[in-house]
């Protein structure tokens, strides 16, 4: 399977992988509920499968970005897509599915330092790497917003559902053969390195820009996964809709933002002057605390919460890509992109835990409502970012970067 320029074999094969791993949460999600009995979309057992593959990205950081880094990252996509191969292949044969998915996620921790790593040997100066950064930012919130609607409409039919998962990762593990294999540092030592990880979060997070890009990263996602997992509770119960195209549209709409935002990225942002992503950041902070409060089944009320959570979705991808792009630039000049990516992946990925588990634990155990808990993050996400302001005054005496650099 041929694709003619590398960039578009990665674009095409993080969105297939990104696309797979969305449908195959929402068919697994549905064989629960099936298989308990219950009419509950957020039972734990549902959040255990979540969980594993949250774990995986943690778990495996001290090693992934080292396998990145010794070994062409083209081979490194290849193998992490494979991962996934076998993790769909346990769920087809009856296993758990939790560990099913969390194999999955081992196979997207894989896959992750390398899709981000390989922009740098695929672009030439900043200006390619943020643009190429937005459209790969893009295609992955695509494949999500597609890949929640297939799933719906997939869970209806699991066994089918499942191999039609296996063969889009089979796909996409072949167009990973198109894009170009240049080698890694084979002297990098697995266990030396792997010991080496957490003086590699102690440094990233003593570097004035990865400690910068860092922290907005995480909270990025964890604002992300909250209101993501949120909106499913939230619609029904402040907008009257229960199920259906109109739910889809509206949770979809997050993300539809965020691939404009990511598409504007370009124009409005820069590597050079990345810190200036706080004033996006406070929008969506502000966006964020307002949109739970609004109330109403009517259709005007649907229309506002739409523009709102489009708005949000802007916004994040103007935040978000150059804080991506920063991190792969001073990554390469310091740790290695595989490594920084580990390290963003390690970080992230704990940050989306503590949003999920807290929320879990405030509306299960405390009784929190949901409104609540999306008011309480926006909130969290907001003192954060004030963080970022703060931090923002250490660059801006700072000489901007040639963008041909």
């Amino acid at each position: 399977m041929m694709v003619k320029k590398p960039i578009n074999s990665l674009n095409i094969t993080q969105f297939l992988s990104a696309f797979a791993d969305s449908v195959i949460i929402v068919i697994i999600a549905f064989m629960l509920k099936e298989s308990i009995g219950t009419k509950d979309d957020h039972n734990p057992y549902i959040f255990l499968v979540e969980t594993f593959f949250l774990f995986a990205y943690v778990l495996f950081a001290p090693f992934v970005g080292t396998f990145a880094d010794r070994n062409a990252k083209s081979k490194v996509l290849f193998t992490g897509n494979t991962v996934k191969v076998i993790g769909i292949l346990l769920l087809i044969l009856g296993f758990s599915p939790a560990l099913s998915y969390g194999v999955i996620g081992l196979g997207a921790a894989i896959y992750g330092p390398a899709k981000y790593g390989i922009l740098k040997e695929l672009t030439k100066g900043n200006k390619e790497l943020l643009e190429a950064n937005g459209k790969l930012e893009g295609f992955t919130i695509l494949a999500i917003i597609m890949g929640t609607v297939v799933g719906g409409i997939l869970s209806s039919y699991t066994v089918f559902g499942k191999f039609f998962c296996l063969g889009v990762y089979i796909i996409s593990v072949l167009l990973a053969l198109n894009i170009p294999a240049k080698g890694g540092n084979k002297k990098l030592n697995y266990k030396k390195e792997a010991l080496q990880f957490f003086q590699d979060v102690k440094f990233a997070f003593q570097n004035p820009r990865l400690n910068f890009t860092l922290v907005g990263s995480g909270a990025f996602w964890m604002i992300s996964v909250v209101i993501k997992n949120a909106l499913f509770l939230w619609i029904p119960l402040n907008l009257g809709i229960k199920s259906g195209f109109p739910l889809s549209l509206i949770i979809g709409m997050t993300a539809i933002g965020i691939v404009i935002g990511s598409l504007l990225a370009r124009k409005y942002t820069s590597v050079e002057t990345f810190y200036r992503a706080n004033v996006y950041g406070l929008i969506v902070a502000g966006f964020a605390i307002i949109f739970p409060l609004i109330y109403g089944h009517t259709l005007v009320a649907q229309i506002f919460v739409c523009l709102l959570l489009l708005g949000l979705g802007i916004f994040a991808g103007l935040f978000i890509i150059p804080l991506n792009a920063t991190l792969q630039e001073e990554g390469n000049e310091t740790l290695g992109v595989g490594k920084t990516i580990a390290v963003q992946n390690f970080v992230d990925n704990t940050m989306m835990l503590f949003g999920t588990y807290t929320v879990y634990l405030l509306n299960a155990r405390y009784g929190f409502s949901v409104i609540t808990s999306l008011v309480t993050f926006g909130v969290i996400y907001f003192l954060f970012i004030l963080y970022l302001r703060y931090k923002s005054k250490n660059f801006k005496g700072e000489k901007a970067r040639s963008l041909d650099t």
